[in-house]
């Protein structure tokens, strides 16, 4: 066995300075490549000693043969964190044999399992399913029907399906100790959709670690909503609306987070001296020096890499009692947005 590490599409879209998504369709004869681009990636390929797997069979529940690929669905892609999320999937999946199915659930959090009959009319091997909401209709399909599935980001009421997630209790309580820390007495919540375990678990850290610090919880503000730049935006209109504005504003991801920035800049609001914001995902937008959020990283590469990792083994016929529930660490990523009240 060779002792030089398997050359990705990744390594090639580094070397040629375009996406991974490019060289994919580069390497497949995409007619809407242009012939410049292909050859550099042919170019880049050669160069690196690119080798794509070739599809591997093996027996799955009904004893076919993999068709090697694996349907991925997310919510809509305004939201950067999914892009990343997928770039990182599709390149394990591409590492481990099997192309990728990309699918947008365009009513997000419900479960459209129509749309889930299509993907599998299209035959696919197996399920990574990012836009479950607690008790998804979705979910219990994909299940009931055996077909391999992997939850990626929240967590569903079934104990009978993988799930790989961040530690969302963790997210709040590094949340809400940074802003304590500080000196936040008053912190609102604009959070995403009541109907998914991100969003509760991470508001529910977070009122518990209020109470702790014998905080009471802060009815008035809190607003629910999609994860969204435009709910972040409203949301801070609402929490104006207020008697008080709170001090602080934790947000359940970075694009709500970027969104209630707009919304201080558009209103004449500053931060961190007047409001506080916090958001969570660290995707790279955050980082930004025009930006520079205040945020609860969690790592989307481990997410990505793992639940590709997961759903493989499960179509290669895992025992059925061995259930996966992974939580991944996250960490607190101190910027220019929050700081102590005036």
């Amino acid at each position: 066995m060779s002792d030089f590490p398997k050359v990705t599409l990744k390594d090639i879209a580094i070397q040629v300075g375009i996406s991974t998504a490019t060289v994919s369709r580069a390497l497949a004869g995409h007619p809407g490549i242009s012939d410049e681009t292909r050859n550099r990636v042919l170019e880049s390929a050669t160069q690196l000693g690119y080798k794509k797997n070739k599809k591997l069979e093996y027996p799955r529940g009904n004893n076919k043969n993999l068709r090697g690929v694996v349907g991925v669905v997310v919510a809509a892609l305004h939201n950067a964190f999914y892009p990343y999320l997928v770039d990182w999937i599709h390149d394990e999946l591409d590492a481990q044999g099997f192309d990728t199915i990309l699918m947008i659930d365009e009513v997000f959090g419900t479960g459209n399992s129509r749309k889930i009959e299509t993907l599998i009319d299209a035959s696919i091997d197996g399920v990574i399913y990012a836009t479950a909401s607690i008790g998804s209709s979705t979910v219990d399909f994909l299940v009931e029907r055996k077909i391999p599935t992997v939850l990626v980001i929240r967590s569903n009421k079934r104990e009978n399906v993988d799930i790989v997630e961040s530690d969302n209790n963790m997210i709040g309580v590094e949340a809400i100790n940074h802003l304590l820390e500080l000196g936040h007495r008053r912190i609102g919540f604009i959070m995403g959709p009541k109907n998914t375990s991100t969003s509760l678990d991470r508001y529910v850290a977070c009122i518990k670690e209020l109470k702790k610090a014998n905080i009471p919880p802060p009815e008035d503000w809190v607003v629910w909503g999609s994860y969204s730049h435009d709910h972040g935006y409203s949301g801070i209109v609402s929490l104006m609306n207020s008697a008080n504005l709170p001090t602080a504003v934790f947000c359940a991801n970075d694009l709500i987070a970027i969104g209630a920035l707009d919304a201080c800049h558009k209103f004449g609001i500053k931060v961190p001296e007047d409001v506080s914001i916090i958001g969570v995902d660290d995707i790279p937008m955050a980082s930004w020096s025009i930006i520079g959020l205040t945020t609860v990283r969690q790592s989307i590469r481990e997410i990505g890499r793992l639940s590709a990792q997961r759903i493989v083994t499960r179509i290669r016929g895992e025992p059925d009692d061995s259930i996966y529930h992974d939580i991944l660490p996250t960490s607190i990523v101190r910027r220019g947005t929050t700081a102590p009240p005036k």
